[in-house]
């Protein structure tokens, strides 16, 4: 993780002439992400971005800030912490597009990012929130459930088979994305809740009760349980 004083380092990078688009991804870095100047962020990093900068061969960084890391929620389910290179500079970039309201900004900016798990979580996310789901769709197709990334995905795909008319084989996605319980509890109950939306959507509404009680029991604040529960048929 990034912990230098922010001055300081800039003070040093201010130094080197050379060191233009350094300085600009250490302010990035060290003071507008920290404080949540997503304008500031995206003036920056989206200039970086433009110019073609990769962090990973900067002779500054490597001097001073060889072990650097950034840490990116890029769901809220799903946090990483990457490298600074350029597909960094773009993920976090979209990161802040998106808080911004610029989704598909965001997307053209993660697609031109080197094809990873981590980029296709972030797409994944950014098709299905402007209702893309022949992308999605395609963006998971073959994937299992090896990792906590691996398992959102299959849970974005589950969704978009339900939305476009498919909600059997979303259960299949569904099923796969569960097969493991050592998965953190946030993504299970994820899983389990968009379960029992496509139950509901076969009309199979003690199943679908049966997905949402389990989530109740272990954390009945679980984000969007509420609304999925106020979906089932009163008793």
């Amino acid at each position: 993780m990034l912990q230098r004083d922010p001055g300081a380092v800039q003070r040093v990078a201010a130094g080197h002439s050379e060191a233009q688009r350094t300085a600009a991804l250490l302010e990035a870095l060290l003071g507008a992400l920290p404080s949540n100047d997503v304008a500031r962020v995206q003036e920056l990093l989206g200039w970086l971005w433009r110019e073609g900068y990769e962090p990973a061969t900067d002779p500054f960084l490597s001097r001073y800030l060889p072990q650097a890391a950034l840490a990116l929620e890029i769901t809220p389910e799903i946090s990483v912490e990457l490298p600074l290179t350029r597909d960094t500079i773009g993920l976090t970039l979209a990161e802040a597009l998106q808080s911004a309201g610029d989704v598909r900004g965001a997307s053209d900016i993660v697609e031109e990012v080197t094809p990873s798990t981590v980029a296709a979580v972030s797409l994944a996310e950014l098709y299905a929130e402007q209702a893309r789901w022949a992308d999605v769709i395609a963006l998971t197709d073959g994937v299992a459930n090896e990792d906590e990334a691996s398992m959102y995905l299959l849970v974005q795909r589950a969704v978009a088979l339900r939305s476009t008319g498919n909600p059997g084989a979303a259960r299949e996605a569904l099923k796969e994305a569960l097969r493991l319980r050592s998965r953190p509890a946030q993504l299970r109950h994820r899983a389990l809740v968009e379960r029992a939306y496509t139950y509901l959507a076969e009309n199979k509404r003690a199943m679908a009760r049966k997905d949402l009680e389990k989530v109740l029991a272990e954390d009945s604040s679980y984000p969007g349980l509420a609304e999925a529960m106020a979906e089932l048929p009163r008793e």
